[in-house]
């Protein structure tokens, strides 16, 4: 649990994005960044994020460089990060077709 700005948050990793961080740690100390900067309002216009489209439109990515990072937020007085799917860019939207 991480606390900011009077509100507190955890990220939690799917097996899938957690096997992709594994081997590209770099990724995920950018992706830990890059919400700790839209959560505190510090530089959010830095952070390359947009909602999913379609279905999934609960959905959020964050590009960093050639990889996204698909994530869902779960609002309440504890910000809960869940973090769906992480790689290059044309296999994460190939491997959304398989999100619940």
């Amino acid at each position: 649990m991480i606390r900011k700005a009077g509100f507190t948050y955890e990220i939690r990793y799917a097996k899938a994005a957690e096997k992709f961080f594994t081997t590209h740690e770099e990724i995920r100390e950018q992706f830990e960044e890059s919400i700790r900067e839209l959560l505190s309002g510090e530089h959010p216009e830095q952070v390359d994020v947009k909602r999913i489209r379609g279905k999934r439109n609960d959905y959020y990515r964050i590009r960093l460089g050639e990889y996204r990072v698909v994530y869902a937020v779960i609002n309440g007085t504890i910000v809960v990060i869940h973090t769906l799917l992480a790689g290059p860019r044309g296999d994460v939207y190939k491997k959304m077709g398989g999100l619940k």
